[in-house]
């Protein structure tokens, strides 16, 4: 899991002309570079690279870089990571969901430019959300609406009873066919995600310190008290007993 905590200082969309360069220098700062239309043409570490629209450029701090364009539109974002934290990705990669960028992008420039009371704070999640964005779901595989709406369902029906028939009825799909699809985009199976949501839930409940392991076996959707206990070690690598009593001696009291 990636646990980061960036701090965006700068952050343009601009039209660059054949006039624009970037002179040779060494970067102490992440960037990332969205090219939207046109492309440019950039040195790396003294190896040339040639971009073009819908390539993202992302470089880390000691990067030396210089780059030149015939006429490129583009986004610009420079920032930097707390102490200790590391962000890898390739140096370039393609825009998939280029409208959902967009967005977040319209976002951006609209709080940044007006710069009103509280402004850095939301430029920093809707950055966040960028990020997570291209960590996370910026794939060449494109998500799937069914599964995305059986994910949803889960998520807000976790501790009913759920059965693969039932939530495939409610897509409108074969039960075969929806498990296959589920797998297909997801990796998993429909019932290793329900499982998966439920101790995640179960854990957060254990953690207030005011339920029965009994009760957030109950809450969470699970019947058998046992199977729960077996499921959420097997998750989490503790009981659901040792779980609780772990996370209260370690916070000092019931949240």
């Amino acid at each position: 899991m990636i646990s980061l905590h960036p701090h965006l200082y700068y952050f343009v969309k601009k039209e660059c002309y054949s006039n624009w360069r970037i002179d040779e220098q060494r970067i102490p700062f992440y960037d990332l570079l969205f090219i939207t239309r046109g492309g440019a043409d950039y040195i790396i570490n003294g190896e040339p690279l040639s971009l073009k629209e819908g390539d993202i450029l992302f470089l880390t701090p000691g990067t030396v870089r210089s780059a030149s364009t015939g006429g490129m539109s583009c986004v610009s974002l420079d920032f930097t990571l707390e102490n200790g934290e590391l962000l890898n990705l390739p140096m370039v990669t393609a825009l998939v969901d280029r409208e959902e960028f967009r967005r977040l992008f319209r976002e951006l420039e609209y709080e940044w430019l007006q710069k009103q009371s509280g402004y850095e704070l939301k430029c920093q999640a809707l950055f966040s959300l960028v990020l997570h964005r291209l960590i996370y779901e910026n794939r060449e595989t494109p998500r799937n609406a069914h599964v995305e709406s059986l994910k949803r369902y889960i998520l807000e029906h976790y501790a009913e009873k759920l059965t693969i028939r039932g939530l495939a009825e409610k897509m409108k799909l074969h039960p075969a066919y929806c498990g296959s699809l589920f797998r297909k985009y997801e990796g998993n199976s429909i019932s290793e995600f329900i499982s998966h949501v439920r101790i995640n839930k179960a854990a957060s409940l254990l953690e207030t310190g005011e339920y029965t392991v009994g009760e957030v076996s109950e809450k969470t959707g699970f019947s058998d008290i046992y199977y729960f206990s077996n499921t959420f070690k097997k998750q989490t690598g503790f009981s659901p007993n040792y779980y609780k009593k772990r996370t209260l001696l370690h916070e000092g009291q019931p949240r």
